[in-house]
């Protein structure tokens, strides 16, 4: 259990200096001390006594860190990301403004986990802890056990600070899609991920009884998520015309998506209101061209967000909405050639590329199983998932390659390609032992670790966590992992295990 000053300290890294330090009124603070605070413009949270009260909104406003620290302890729900304001309804009985669009900034991520009951809770404790570890490249900052599940908080290294740009917020369009990326990976490795629930709505508060791992180091940066986010999403990006944002869709022939008609009407950004050839029928043309393309409806919706925040003058959401509905209601086989071609006139003059619309010859990718090769992407999930599962809670496993290879089938030329990748990322750690089989490691290791054995190594254990948390370089993705040198100087006395082990050897 955590003490109360390292909870009120997670708490405060959560917001991010969001909220006054003191009171406005009947402060407890000495005058000279209020009278040190800069008098800036900060934000507001609400927090819940109790689920019913959450749901009902019958919360407190809470506006300062001295309002928080004499009332969280008998809070169970609050809202980690800061709004503009917040107030209560006439007869003060509700919350009212927490909603998204008043948000001022989001300062964490936060997936929410469900089971049936404690019992299976506690049953699948070891399999979440094993896939909260995002790509085996983002740990947790902190994670809160419920009264069925767990809420998994990533709290970001920086604010992401909301402002509108033509009617559209799009830092939380972004965020929106980030959290849905970090969302869909945990929920393809363990059962439970809500993922339905507001991104960045109300969960719970961290407090002494639920804390179960918190580490102040383990700061998410934005970039770096946004980097991998893209990796993620797609292979083949798609820029708009400024490149401030990207749209990806996963390559494969015969498909509508890979047309150039289909990335040229994507990249317009002045398609106006109106009868006719307009933006209802460009969103519906785009969102049956992905229909046909056997992309999920989930992922059109994504695409057409920021299609439409981009134009000059977007439709409401709820018309994008409406839009890949009907796309997707199975009346249609796809986009209809005479609309691709008015679209092109009206909006792409210039546009000199082959329109190709044919729906009846397609060749859609195979499934796994039916290929005689895989992709590579597909060997990297399977060497670390194969690693991850022999290594179970300890820091670090032996394995020979050709281990992996009997287990596996893959072939000494593909697994050497698929090592190097991914060291080269940071999502394994290697160390040759001569004629015994290599340590093996990987940061969902090193995480698993940490919580077993928490109180005897934290402070060892998160420099070697710390040294692992991927930055963006200015050539792209460069994770910052340090040598082994380096990562024994930052632990001080203590080594990590392939250190200890190789110092058993020698000795």
């Amino acid at each position: 259990m955590y003490d109360l000053k390292t909870v009120h300290a997670a708490q405060k890294l959560v917001l991010h200096d969001s909220l006054h330090t003191y009171k406005v009124k009947n402060s407890s603070s000495n005058i000279a001390g209020q009278a040190k605070e800069t008098r800036t413009k900060k934000g507001a949270i609400a927090l819940f006594s109790s689920k019913d009260s959450m749901q009902k909104a019958h919360g407190v406003v809470v506006t300062s860190f001295e309002a928080l620290d004499a009332i969280a302890d008998r809070m169970t729900h609050w809202t980690p990301n800061t709004f503009n304001w917040l107030g209560y309804t006439q007869n003060r009985s509700s919350v009212r403004g927490h909603r998204e669009n008043n948000l001022a900034q989001i300062n964490s991520l936060v997936v929410d986990i469900d089971f049936a009951d404690a019992q299976e809770r506690d049953a699948w404790e070891q399999e979440v802890l094993g896939a909260v570890t995002v790509a085996d490249l983002f740990i947790p900052t902190m994670i809160l056990r419920t009264t069925k599940g767990f809420h998994i908080y990533y709290v970001f290294d920086q604010p992401m600070f909301l402002r509108k740009k033509r009617g559209q917020f799009p830092v939380l369009k972004a965020a929106q899609k980030m959290s849905s990326f970090v969302r869909q990976w945990i929920q393809k490795r363990v059962a439970g991920v809500d993922v339905g629930c507001n991104n960045f709505g109300i969960f719970r508060i961290p407090r002494q009884d639920n804390l179960i791992f918190f580490d102040a180091n383990m700061l998410i940066q934005v970039s770096a998520l946004m980097k991998w986010s893209q990796y993620y999403a797609a292979q083949v990006p798609v820029t708009d015309q400024t490149g401030d944002k990207v749209i990806s869709l996963s390559p494969d022939e015969g498909r509508q998506v890979d047309q150039s008609w289909f990335k040229a009407l994507l990249k317009v950004t002045t398609v106006k209101s109106g009868q006719g050839l307009a933006r209802h029928n460009t969103v519906l043309t785009l969102a049956l061209a992905m229909y046909q393309s056997k992309i999920s409806q989930q992922r059109a919706r994504d695409v057409l967000d920021v299609f439409n925040s981009n134009l000059h003058d977007p439709l409401v959401d709820r018309e994008v909405v409406q839009c890949v509905r009907d796309a997707y209601s199975g009346d249609y086989r796809g986009a209809a050639l005479s609309y691709v071609q008015g679209l092109l006139d009206q909006w792409v003059p210039n546009f000199s590329g082959k329109v190709v619309v044919g729906i009846g010859w397609h060749k859609f990718a195979k499934p796994r199983a039916e290929r005689q090769y895989s992709h590579a992407n597909e060997w990297r999930n399977d060497v670390l998932a194969l690693i991850n599962r022999m290594g179970g809670s300890a820091a670090s496993v032996a394995m020979s390659t050709r281990q992996i290879q009997a287990e596996l089938g893959i072939s000494p030329a593909s697994l050497n390609r698929v090592m190097k990748q991914l060291q080269a990322t940071s999502q394994l750690k290697r160390v040759q032992r001569g004629n015994q089989p290599t340590l093996l490691t990987t940061v969902t290791m090193l995480f698993k670790s940490a919580m077993v054995s928490r109180q005897a190594q934290s402070q060892a254990w998160t420099g070697y966590l710390t040294t692992l948390v991927p930055t963006v370089g200015p050539n792209g993705y460069e994770p910052t992992v340090g040598t082994l040198t380096e990562m024994q100087a930052v632990s001080g006395d203590s080594a990590p295990p392939w250190v200890m082990e190789t110092r058993r050897r020698t000795e």
